[in-house]
């Protein structure tokens, strides 16, 4: 399962410059190499960055950092604790 997570979030990742031009969705789809269905799941993730980042000006790299977080913090939940230790 961690191994999984972990290629969906790459997937997020890959999908979100797919979204913006950088790469093509099938280009995204062979970084994270998931399946059809999964990659449909992260590709829609990515989507909602994108989005969100359309409405921003200026710098949008924070806000794309803190949109990121936010879409994979599932994933990161399933694979470690590490980041929500207190």
């Amino acid at each position: 399962m961690s191994k999984e997570n972990v290629k969906c979030m790459s997937g997020v990742l890959a999908s979100v410059f797919a979204h913006l031009g950088g790469i093509s969705k099938e280009e995204a789809r062979e970084i994270c190499g998931l399946d059809e269905g999964k990659f449909e799941e992260v590709y829609s993730k990515a989507g909602l960055i994108a989005k969100k980042l359309d409405n921003i000006s200026g710098d949008k790299m924070d806000h794309f950092l803190d949109y990121f977080a936010k879409e994979i913090d599932d994933y990161v939940r399933e694979t470690t604790h590490y980041f929500y230790l207190t």
